[in-house]
């Protein structure tokens, strides 16, 4: 519900921003075609891409407003609003270059000394935005929200930066992603792209003011170059730290909120004061990204692999070959018409390439988004897991799969935050001697074999949940125990301190046979009425008298078990009900108030 109403609260500012250019009509266009497309997916998800959405076009309706004109207020309260997205996702501070860029761009283009206004502006705008990211931040977690980009990015960009023999690597794997999206989003919005182009570069060369179409081009084009390349530096970063599979990965979610941007662009033509630009010049700057539309088509975007969560909009396309051709051919058809007669081909991709791609990718996309509807093996083993393991084993889980996305999803359906994933090969085996310090369990999901000795294992279909270290100690407080007691007979509920004991007999039966000689270390205590009375422990034809008080105390009972068995009694003699005393109306027949269990081979 908060994604979905944060997502179509944009619509507005959309629609407000596009305004700016267009008539009413081709605003509520680009707004209900942003509204539709592919990027809705991201409400089905458990991520901020939804609320951003919704920041990123506050900001940038507010932003677009403003001039070298406006005072510092305005600028103050336009970082406040970039403090306020980054607090929903730190991504945000990485579109202050291109921010700061059209700050600088907009006062050069003001006539007088407008270095000292522009500089002041960007000041006040920077300011604003930490201030209130930080300030608000330390008043919900404390100094831990202190950071620019939170713990985990934080710790990547360390680790990128500090390895400088790597870098020229990182330069050359970034390069390689670049291509990817540059790829990507000419194939999609080569027209707007070209149109923007050539708004930005007469905007540039022009004496006069800056128009307000020439405005949005030239955010738009530093806002999404700037996104592109921080995108592509963060995948050549996770690539080298030894995933080269991500290089593959177009992530396009961390800049497609601004796609809408690149309709506004191409609408803004249709305006009835828009003026016809130069063939020459359209030839000139569509020439490359027609080659780039025909070679991304040729190749079929190969070696990139769109998935459905990091790039819907591209994936929408590639779903079935012939659609994607279908779509490219038209995509080129709209540039060649831009060529030669510009409002005709403006018309073509905003009336109906647009509404069509849009159709066709958010149909498919919706349609992939379905299959997760019938739960596969990642959610069946999370399922399961959280079924059958207490919080505080949970916390000790680590779960291992080939599929990186699908073990994130897992470990949400765990709803454990210390559980921790780790990604393996395709078919490879786990070594469990390489399990984490602190982790007792492993929950393995696909077709990958335990390489190393556990405690025991609970093989599934598609799956394997087991526990490598532990398996000794009982803590009465839970109501059971994995891996450890596989029956427990003649115990009353579970409480926050232990269990009593409600029968004559208690009998635990664990899940492997015990040693040969132990100890018992029991921490107990009896009910007051009974203490000080005698119980007896039995293991085979082995048993131990021992004495309980009322309160707790540690007992070391001592077994020799030739046999191996697996089963612990407890002989409760004179069980005391709290009815039957008057006390209450507990019909328990209480004994020994057992709170931890724990053996200890010898």
């Amino acid at each position: 519900i908060i994604n979905a109403t944060s997502f179509v609260a944009a619509t507005p500012f959309v629609y407000l921003t596009a305004r700016h250019v267009c008539s009413r009509s081709l605003a509520s266009i680009v707004a209900l075609l942003a509204l539709l497309g592919p990027i809705n997916s991201y409400t089905a998800y458990f991520m901020p891409e939804a609320p951003y959405f919704f920041s990123f076009w506050l900001v940038t309706w507010f932003i677009l407003r403003l001039d070298n004109s406006s005072n510092f207020r305005s600028w103050c309260f336009a970082g406040i609003l970039l403090g306020f997205s980054a607090l929903i996702k730190p991504h945000a501070l990485l579109i202050l270059p291109g921010l700061v860029a059209y700050i600088l761009f907009v006062s050069w283009k003001k006539e007088g000394a407008w270095q000292l206004q522009g500089l002041s502006n960007v000041g006040v705008f920077i300011a604003s935005a930490f201030v209130f990211k930080f300030l608000i931040s330390y008043l919900f977690v404390g100094k831990v929200g202190l950071t620019f980009f939170g713990p985990f990015y934080t710790v990547m960009a360390n680790t990128t930066l500090s390895r400088s023999e790597q870098h020229i690597r990182l330069f050359l794997l970034s390069s390689e992603s670049v291509i990817g999206h540059v790829l990507a989003v000419c194939l999609m919005f080569g027209l707007p792209i070209a149109v923007g182009v050539y708004a930005t570069v007469n905007s540039i060369v022009s004496k006069s003011e800056t128009k307000t179409d020439q405005k949005i081009s030239v955010f738009s084009l530093i806002i999404l170059s700037n996104l592109i390349l921080v995108t592509s530096v963060f995948t050549a970063s996770i690539t080298n730290l030894g995933y080269p599979e991500e290089i593959a990965r177009l992530h396009l979610r961390y800049y497609d909120f601004s796609f809408p941007l690149l309709l506004v662009i191409a609408a803004s033509q249709l305006s009835s004061d828009s003026i016809s630009s130069n063939r020459k010049w359209r030839i000139f700057i569509a020439f490359p990204i027609a080659a780039m539309i025909l070679y991304a088509t040729y190749m079929r975007l190969y070696p990139y692999a769109p998935n459905f969560v990091d790039s819907p909009e591209i994936r929408g396309f590639t779903f079935n070959w012939t659609i994607f051709y279908v779509l490219s051919g038209i995509s080129f058809i709209c540039l060649a018409l831009w060529v030669y007669e510009d409002r005709m081909g403006v018309k073509v991709f905003v009336y109906f390439f647009m509404p069509l791609a849009v159709a066709i990718s958010t149909f498919n996309i919706n349609r992939e988004l379905r299959r997760s509807l019938i739960p596969d093996a990642y959610d069946k083993a999370a399922i399961f897991t959280k079924q059958y393991l207490s919080q505080e084993d949970r916390s000790k889980l680590v779960i291992a799969g080939s599929q990186p996305g699908s073990l994130y999803l897992s470990l949400v359906l765990l709803d454990n935050p210390k559980a921790a994933r780790e990604p393996i090969p395709a078919g490879a085996a786990y070594d469990l001697s390489k399990l984490p310090p602190g982790k007792e369990w492993i929950l393995v999901i696909g077709d990958h074999a335990l390489s190393g000795n556990t405690v025991c294992q609970l093989p599934a279909d598609g799956f394997i949940l087991a526990r490598v270290v532990g398996g000794n100690t009982v803590d009465f407080s839970k109501s059971s125990w994995p891996c450890v007691i596989s029956k427990a007979q003649g115990l009353s509920a579970a409480e926050s301190w232990g269990t009593w004991s409600s029968s004559d007999v208690v009998t635990f039966e664990f899940s492997r046979p015990l040693p040969e000689h132990f100890n018992l270390h029991l921490v107990a205590h009896a009910y007051s009425k009974i203490a000080g009375n005698e119980f007896v422990a039995r293991v085979g034809d082995s048993a131990v008298k021992f004495i309980l008080d009322a309160s707790n105390e540690e007992k070391v009972l001592e077994f020799a078990n030739p046999e191996r068995s697996k089963i612990i009694t407890f002989d409760v003699p004179s069980l005391v009900s709290t009815k039957g005393l008057g006390l209450s109306g507990d019909e328990r027949r209480l004994g020994i108030g057992f709170v931890k269990l724990q053996i200890e081979a010898l």
